[in-house]
């Protein structure tokens, strides 16, 4: 089931079921540095708590939110607003910040500022409301690179009886040709000329989603924009509600969700 609303968020989460979204996966307009229904900084965590609060009433106990932003730089420092919010969520909004995700792009922009360099990542902050919270980390797997695991195949898989740098003992390692990613998720930026400023890449929703889902479960995104939570929802085999403001980048997420022939032409 996809479903896409065109309207204010805020009122329009209010008609979806309590607890019945498994994930919420989003990138909201950053404080004032994009061109779509962006807020001052100085407002930013009161705004973001409204929504996040009713992303809290409609997720299920075991669901996750992510939250894929970062902060801009103001008179040549960072702003806090991003810091700001996540201690809001976790002290007065009462959500785990479960835990930080790096996002590191392959192919930064280059910069005017000559006391800077590329910037060349953005956190996705993953937040749940309790501790049991659904995690498959074998949808994600890796192959490995490890060099016990070569050294264990010469040894025909006998035991490591060593201790690497860190003091551990690993003995009763076990090595396997696939393993679980680290926590920074390594690409392009999307480069789809698709009538959107800061479209993110298909790769980065679908790693959280697989991550936190099972097929037909319930996804959804607040802040759809050109819809790439949508698509990955429909290629994973997920239900998705997709909510966005702005009625161009509605019909942008319409065509891509609805009509993927379209994406060939992207």
């Amino acid at each position: 089931m996809i479903e896409l609303i065109h309207g204010d968020c805020l009122e329009k989460m209010a008609d979806i079921e309590s607890g019945s979204i498994d994930t919420w996966m989003t990138s909201p307009p950053y404080a004032k540095q994009r061109d779509y229904s962006g807020m001052e900084a100085v407002n930013y965590v009161s705004w973001m708590a409204d929504i996040i609060i009713e992303a809290k009433r409609t997720l299920k106990d075991t669901g996750s939110i992510f939250i894929n932003i970062k902060e801009h730089c103001d008179k040549g420092q960072r702003d806090l607003y991003v810091f700001k919010m996540i201690i809001h969520l976790v002290e007065v909004l009462d959500l785990r910040y479960t835990e930080e995700y790096i996002w590191s792009k392959t192919n930064p922009f280059p910069i005017g500022n000559k006391k800077r360099l590329k910037d060349s990542y953005e956190r996705v902050l993953h937040f749940t409301k309790t501790k049991d919270y659904k995690f498959y980390p074998n949808n994600v797997l890796i192959k490995s690179e490890s060099k016990w695991l070569k050294a264990e195949k010469k040894r025909k898989k006998a035991p490591h009886n060593v201790t690497n740098g860190s003091e551990m003992n690993m003995s009763t390692r076990v090595a396997t040709d696939m393993v679980r990613p680290c926590n920074v998720i390594t690409g392009t930026s999307s480069n789809k000329n698709i009538g959107h400023p800061a479209v993110y890449p298909d790769y980065l929703p679908e790693f959280f989603i697989k991550l936190t889902t099972e097929e037909n479960d319930s996804v959804g995104d607040m802040f759809m924009g050109s819809g790439t939570t949508g698509v990955a929802c429909k290629n994973l085999n997920r239900n998705f509600i997709g909510i966005e403001l702005d009625k161009d980048y509605f019909e942008i997420a319409e065509k891509r969700i609805y009509e993927p022939s379209q994406e060939n032409l992207l």
